[in-house]
């Protein structure tokens, strides 16, 4: 059978352009996959709470945090692009205080004894910068205690990278444990590539990431202690010219400042012309803590004004502490589901109740019987005996529709025996209806079959038998 050549030469040719538009396409679908992903991931959260009219912000991200006993009792009240990217200025010694506490801790290292020298790679390393230093001389010799408290007080470049030369050998390994530490409590949004707070492409984080480095550093009391200083002097071990008297650059914590905010417990500023004005901090009173960072707040306002990055957080802290009260929600001893059980003689259900009693931040106004309580049970029913306490599910807990503000265990809340009897017959009915049971029912047939078959072939046997001995005999 002939072929035609120019059929064969067009297939040839066209083969090579269809791999060709094929993989253009899967190229074209992947960019646009990773298009939609990213603008996915630009989208923060749905606030928790819209501010009300007469409490504004000029940050460009922002959040407010209710802080509880722990990291999951918090309650996020509200957020502005909390996710977004934004520089983290000098905000950096937040994580730079956590990992040098952490590497402290680990090393057991002596604050006192232990020191480090402002050599010309430290001072390389912030040359040309326009960052604000501690006036570090190259060759002076610090302690640890200094170095980290110059960090944290104060934007002191000079003594940040000497501190984290210092704790690691170079900035570069510090860095490096700075963004292993990010990791591993869950920044999603987070890159370091200094200690400086020098404007960098791999250097950013999130309103929400910095809300995680602050809880993971409360841990530490020293971490605290570090920031709400309002001044510090220090003095070098060797080759200084004396002291150096330093004050904390968050004018929140410090009286004299017509920024003063009573209830600021600590906090860290943070500046460059990228980042903004930012503030990170932490204020209490009345038995309440709340958690605010604003970022990328303008150097002044529209009437001129400066400050803007201390007015925001004051608005903010303001609004959380006059319009959320921290209520009891839901009563451990409030029945909430009821369970099927089996097996039990005079009961058929066990009601579920809530594990502890919980607990939340939320605005004064609430009503708790608003309150939208969604249970999911891990089974459908349950055999006896039934032990109380015994977890069989969850309950959550919505305010505004689908704002969900918790979830707490399902228990049983009493013990429920078993019926022996109930027990037996359960036992004997699963084996009735139990494939082992038919099973043993159609070999049971098939004997009694072959049985029957078997009686009429040897019955016929014996007539034809019994027959041909009389025909014998006849």
């Amino acid at each position: 059978m002939s072929m035609n050549p120019q059929k064969k030469i067009k297939n040839s040719e066209t083969r090579p352009a269809r791999r060709r538009r094929r993989g253009r396409a899967w190229a074209a679908l992947a960019a646009a996959s990773a298009l939609l992903v990213s603008l996915l991931a630009a989208f923060p959260a749905a606030a928790a709470y819209d501010l009300p009219e007469d409490v504004s912000v000029s940050a460009k991200a922002a959040l407010v945090v209710s802080l509880g006993a722990t990291q999951a009792e918090d309650t996020v009240l509200y957020e502005l692009d909390a996710d977004a990217m934004k520089s983290p200025a000098a905000l950096v010694r937040l994580m730079v205080g956590a990992v040098a506490i952490r590497i402290i801790r680990e090393q057991e290292i002596d604050l006192d004894k232990t020191t480090g020298t402002y050599t010309i790679e430290c001072f390389n390393r912030i040359a040309g910068t326009g960052l604000t230093t501690a006036n570090m001389e190259i060759g002076e010799t610090w302690t640890v205690r200094d170095l980290l408290s110059m960090s944290m007080i104060q934007t002191a470049a000079d003594a940040c990278v000497t501190l984290a030369v210092t704790l690691s050998g170079s900035e570069d390994q510090f860095v490096a444990e700075m963004n292993a530490l990010a990791q591993e409590i869950g920044c999603e949004n987070t890159s370091f590539a200094n200690v400086s707070g020098i404007d960098h492409i791999n250097q950013y984080t999130s309103a929400r990431d910095i809300y995680r480095i602050m809880r993971y550093a409360m841990d530490y009391p020293e971490y605290e202690a570090l920031l709400s200083a309002t001044e510090y002097t220090a003095q070098p071990v060797s080759g200084g010219k004396g002291n150096h008297s330093l004050p904390n650059t968050n004018e929140m914590s410090r009286p004299s400042s017509s920024y003063y905010y009573s209830p600021m417990a600590y906090g860290k500023t943070g500046y460059t012309d990228s980042a903004g004005r930012c503030l990170a901090s932490v204020a209490r009173d009345s038995g309440y803590e709340y958690l605010v960072v604003v970022l990328g707040c303008p150097e002044k306002d529209s009437e001129g004004q400066s400050g803007v990055h201390f007015r925001d957080t004051k608005a903010l802290y303001r609004w959380a502490f006059n319009s959320f009260t921290y209520k009891t929600l839901l009563s451990k001893n409030e029945p909430i589901a009821q369970l099927p059980v089996r097996l039990a003689w005079d009961r058929d259900t066990v009601t579920l109740v809530p594990e502890t009693n919980f607990s939340a931040t939320v605005a004064n106004d609430l009503d708790p019987s608003t309150i939208l309580k969604k249970e999911t049970l891990n089974v459908e029913s349950v055999d006896a005996p039934v032990a109380k306490g015994e977890v069989y599910g969850k309950v959550e807990l919505f305010i505004n529709v689908d704002q969900k503000i918790g979830e707490v265990n399902l228990v049983a809340s009493e013990s429920v025996e078993r019926s022996e009897i109930l027990s037996i017959w359960a036992q004997v009915q699963s084996f009735l209806t139990s494939p082992w049971f038919y099973g043993g029912l159609a070999l049971l047939a098939v004997l009694l079959v072959g049985y029957i078959i078997l009686n009429i072939v040897h019955n016929r046997r014996r007539r034809r038998n019994r027959m041909q001995r009389l025909k014998k005999y006849k």
